[in-house]
C-alpha cells in the first residue's frame, strides 16, 4: 500500500507524512509534483485540488482525504463508480464561525463606516452633537437563525451564547439530537427563519441547497441582517440584491460570492450584480477559513484521520458523494 501526500511541501505537512511513515510503516510519497507523476500507484491519497483527468489515472485509489470541507471540485461520479471512499475535515470550523461573528459585529457596530469616516476626519457620535440616529447597534439578545448545524454552525451557536442570543438551527434532515448552543433545531426552514433578526448561512453548496434562500425566504425574515460564510449560491443572487436594495433585508455581510477572479489574477467583481456597491453590504473575500490556526488544524486532523484509516480501516468525516456533503 502506498500513500501520497499531494499537498504543499511545508514543514507541517512534511512532519505529518514522516510521522505516518514511522507509525504505520508503509511507503509515503510527499510533494505535489512527485504525487502527480505517480498518481496511478497510490491506494490512499491526500490532495487539495487536482484536475479531474488525474483521477482517471488513479486506478488503485481506495481512499481520498481532502484537507478541507468542500468537495464540489471532485469528479463524484467517477469516484462513486470506483467505490473510492472520500473523507474531508473540519479543522477550520471555529475560524469560520469566528469570522461570521466578526462580520455581524462589524455590520451592527458600523465599524468600517466609522473607521473610514474618521480616517477622513469626519466624526460620529455625541462629541459632535449627534443623537440616536448616529448610534451603532448591539447583537445582545438578537434572535439568530443558523442555517447549517454542522461543525461551523455548532461553533457559531456556542459563540452566540455569550451574547445571550436565542439560536434556532436549520438542518436538512430531521433529528431529535440535542445540539449545544441551540434553543431549537429543525428541518422546517420557515420555522427557523420566523422572527430571526440575524440569519447566518453556513451550508455547503449541493443540489439540495443551491438557491435554497430565495425571495420567499428573504421576505419571511424581513428586517433581518444576513451573514453568508457557507457558499454564495445557497442564496439566490438576484433575490439577495433586490432584498438589500428595497429594504427587505437590513443588510448583509458576505464572505462567499457568485463569481471569482480568473486564475492568476487578484482582480474581479464578486457578483454578476452590483452587490458590492450597495451601502448596506459588508464585503469579505472568501477568507473565513484562512487563518494560521485553521491551516494547522486541517493538517493535523487530516493526518490523524489517515493514520486511523490505515490502522483500523475506518475514519472520521466520510462524505456522501451522492449528496455532495
Amino acid at each position: 500500500m502506498r500513500v501520497g501526500f499531494c499537498v504543499p511541501e511545508n514543514d507541517l505537512w512534511k512532519s505529518a507524512a514522516d510521522e505516518l511513515r514511522t507509525a504505520v510503516g508503509i511507503e509515503v510519497v510527499h510533494g505535489i509534483e512527485e504525487c502527480r507523476a505517480q498518481i496511478d500507484t497510490f491506494t490512499v491519497l491526500v490532495a487539495n485540488r487536482l484536475e479531474p483527468e488525474l483521477f482517471e489515472e488513479a486506478r488503485a485509489l481506495e481512499a481520498l482525504f481532502v484537507p478541507f470541507v468542500g468537495i464540489n471540485h471532485l469528479p463524484a461520479e467517477l469516484l462513486n463508480q470506483r467505490r473510492v471512499r472520500v473523507f474531508n475535515c473540519h479543522g477550520n470550523a471555529f475560524s469560520v464561525a469566528e469570522r461570521a461573528l466578526a462580520l455581524v459585529l462589524a455590520g451592527f457596530g458600523r465599524i468600517v463606516e466609522y473607521h473610514n469616516d474618521l480616517r477622513a476626519g469626519r466624526w460620529h457620535g455625541f462629541w459632535v452633537g449627534k443623537g440616536k440616529e448616529d448610534f451603532w447597534d448591539s447583537i445582545q439578545g438578537k434572535h439568530c437563525a443558523v442555517l447549517g448545524t454542522g461543525a461551523i454552525g455548532q461553533s457559531l451557536a456556542l459563540l452566540l451564547q455569550a451574547f445571550s442570543c436565542p439560536v434556532a438551527g436549520f438542518r436538512r434532515s430531521a433529528s431529535t439530537e440535542q445540539l449545544p448552543g441551540f434553543n431549537l433545531v429543525s428541518n422546517n426552514l420557515s420555522q427557523v427563519l420566523h422572527g430571526a433578526e440575524i440569519v447566518f448561512v453556513t451550508l455547503p453548496l449541493t443540489d439540495a441547497t443551491k438557491g435554497l434562500i430565495g425571495r420567499h425566504e428573504l421576505a419571511a425574515c424581513r428586517g433581518a441582517y444576513l451573514v453568508n460564510v457557507g457558499r454564495g449560491e445557497v442564496v439566490d443572487e438576484t433575490a439577495l440584491y433586490e432584498a438589500l436594495q428595497d429594504g427587505t433585508l437590513a443588510g448583509a455581510a458576505l464572505d462567499v460570492w457568485y463569481q471569482y477572479p480568473p486564475t492568476g489574477s487578484e482582480y474581479g467583481k464578486p457578483s454578476h450584480l452590483p452587490l458590492d456597491e450597495l451601502p448596506n453590504v459588508l464585503l469579505s473575500p472568501h477568507v473565513a477559513g484562512s487563518t494560521h490556526t485553521a491551516a494547522r488544524q486541517n493538517i493535523l486532523q487530516t493526518a490523524e484521520n489517515v493514520k486511523r484509516y490505515l490502522q483500523t480501516g475506518a475514519a472520521l468525516h466520510q462524505v456522501d458523494l451522492s449528496s455532495q456533503y
